[in-house]
């Protein structure tokens, strides 16, 4: 958080929340006492919440769920279509994105399975308004074949690779999006 609250305000932060996290009926509050902490502004915050831990206690995650979108901060379905949430709770849940995960990403192009779930599932996200992610995009293959599915958003190792915070600094610098700072010359 606070590394990120100097990134240019069109950027966002997306971390994942653990089971054990969301079992934490205090983590709401947790989490924004650190955003206060920081000085991070909560709708730069993007949290993920595996499909897989829908299933534990739906009334605590719905709750949560709910706390932290009324404080600003959007709430990510996350590996959509590996875990064992129903269609009714994804219709119930107020999520604001819908994250495909990346085995059926990954497959584009070789498995016709795969390329009928992320269809379905980029149809599903239209269908409710919620827009699409797709995980680990990592050719340009699988990008331009993911781009006959509409407007979705993409992460991977195509767009890059997980770096430390000052190598991610340096990047944002020499692209002109860190807030009243000039590029960092190496």
């Amino acid at each position: 958080l606070v590394d990120a609250r100097e990134w240019d305000p069109r950027l966002t932060l997306s971390v994942n929340i653990s089971p054990l996290q969301l079992r934490d009926p205090w983590f709401a509050q947790k989490l924004l006492k650190l955003l206060v902490t920081a000085n991070f502004p909560p709708e730069r915050l993007e949290v993920e919440i595996t499909e897989s831990c829908l299933h534990e206690n739906i009334g605590v995650v719905r709750t949560l769920i709910s706390s932290l979108k009324n404080q600003g901060i959007k709430v990510s379905l996350d590996d959509f279509g590996t875990g064992y949430s129903s269609l009714a709770q994804l219709r119930h849940l107020p999520f604001d994105r819908i994250k495909i995960d990346r085995t059926f990403v990954g497959s584009l192009g070789d498995d016709k399975d795969a390329e009928t779930i992320v269809h379905a599932i980029t149809l599903l996200g239209k269908g409710l308004g919620l827009p699409v992610t797709a995980e680990g995009i990592e050719t340009a293959e699988i990008l331009e074949k993911l781009r006959q599915y509409g407007d979705i958003k993409g992460q991977g190792y195509l767009y890059g690779t997980p770096q430390p915070a000052d190598e991610v600094r340096r990047d944002l610098s020499g692209r002109d999006l860190l807030l009243g700072a000039a590029p960092i010359q190496e």
